[in-house]
């Protein structure tokens, strides 16, 4: 049979294509275009919308493999070709053979390394990854250098997590949208403002995946129509920039800080975590963030139970007594973990000038821009105040007992 290669150069281009597939996509396709006279082997795949596609030279393979165009299912390929990854050797190539049926029909054979054979019947080729193929040559290209790039990502990463990243080089300057919001900044001045960029977390990723498995000296990139298409010459990314638009027209909202707390963050998680735990309360969806003397205080309610505790501010600026209320399931989604290798948290609440609020989160890389937020509105209702009142008086009566036993004990041991 006729023997199709992949050498190990192209491993990380394939495996980062069969990635970028969408799980719940019922039949995913990967397209191969084999074309001597042009001498390439192109494989495309990858998530609906945001196609990648891997070429592989004609040279150096079988040459009696005939040019043709088919697609056979993804899902299986992905896990055989993972499976293949697992016992290559770091100078092997992955084989597959080609087994063309006098009827018509042509198949994909592979072999695992514990003598599992797949098989697959190709079918007609995946026309969205045709017009693919066609477009890509068609679009308008930025040209850098990889060395030119690479600090740009730097700088990308710095501001990270982001929505979106964008580098204006006729007004000498980077604007960055994180957490909905957008801040600009001047340009670092060790960085050449060489082109136009735009791109979202995944298309930097791609970006850099390119820059460090690329031959080649330089990358060029293109943005229209909400996606972002990068390519080295050879392989070809291209990524949604779903919302770009938006982003392009978006204004930078100035915020009232209306009070700022650091907090203990095992005492947020630990009051979270009992949140998840206890049905009532999840099922309320109600948090209360209560702040008095200096001091704040999160609380969960269910029908029959209330959670309340101190978050053991470490500091706290705030002009009133003030009682705010949460969506539970937005709190429940902040990242809290492996965000930080602090022990305490800033917290602030922050005021837009059309009166809507929302709870900053900040870790210690960036102590001006949220990383995440979630809504927060005053609560102005009585009985949540009476009862975040009745339930102070209990944890200050507790807090209280604690020390006379503390002093007690301290004066036993004397």
């Amino acid at each position: 049979m006729k023997k199709l290669s992949m050498d190990k150069y192209y491993h990380p281009h394939i495996t980062k294509m069969l990635d970028s597939f969408d799980k719940t996509e019922r039949l995913p396709l990967l397209t191969f275009i084999i074309d001597q006279a042009a001498n390439h082997i192109c494989l495309i795949g990858g998530k609906s919308g945001e196609p990648t596609m891997v070429k592989l030279p004609f040279d150096g393979q079988d040459p009696t493999i005939q040019d043709g165009k088919w697609s056979i299912d993804a899902d299986m390929f992905k896990y055989y070709y993972q499976n293949c990854l697992k016992s290559v050797l770091e100078n092997e190539h992955i084989e597959l053979e080609i087994d063309e049926h006098t009827s018509g029909d042509t198949y994909v054979i592979g072999y695992t390394h514990d003598q599992g054979v797949r098989r697959w019947k190709c079918d007609s080729p995946c026309q969205e990854h045709l017009d693919y193929f066609t477009t890509i040559g068609n679009k308008s290209y930025q040209s850098i250098s990889v060395d030119a790039l690479a600090p740009i990502l730097n700088v990308a990463d710095s501001h990270r997590p982001l929505e979106f990243f964008k580098i204006d080089k006729t007004k000498n300057e980077i604007t960055v949208q994180r957490d909905n919001d957008v801040s600009t900044f001047p340009l670092p001045d060790d960085l050449e403002e060489k082109v136009d960029l735009v791109a979202n977390q995944e298309g930097l990723s791609v970006l850099k995946h390119v820059c460090g498995n690329t031959q080649s000296d330089s990358i060029m990139f293109s943005v229209d129509n909400e996606q972002l298409t990068v390519t080295d010459g050879q392989h070809c990314y291209s990524r949604s920039l779903a919302s770009l638009t938006e982003f392009e027209n978006k204004s930078k909202v100035d915020y009232e800080t209306e009070v700022k707390c650091v907090v203990d963050i095992s005492s947020l998680k630990s009051e979270i975590e009992t949140y998840t735990r206890v049905n009532q309360i999840k099922s309320n969806n109600l948090s209360l963030l209560y702040i008095i003397d200096n001091e704040a205080f999160l609380s969960g309610f269910g029908f029959t139970v209330e959670s309340f505790k101190s978050l053991s501010a470490l500091s706290i600026t705030a002009k009133q007594i003030l009682l705010y209320n949460i969506n539970l399931n937005q709190l429940l989604k902040v990242k809290l973990k492996n965000i930080t290798d602090m022990k305490s948290m800033t917290l602030r609440i922050l005021k837009a000038p059309d009166g809507s609020r929302k709870l900053g989160f900040y870790n210690e890389y960036d102590t001006e821009r949220p990383y995440d937020s979630i809504p927060i509105t005053l609560d102005t209702n009585s009985q949540n105040l009476s009862a975040m009142q009745k339930l102070l008086a209990l944890s200050k009566k507790q807090h209280r007992e604690d020390g006379s036993q503390q002093d007690f004990l301290g004066f036993d041991g004397i």
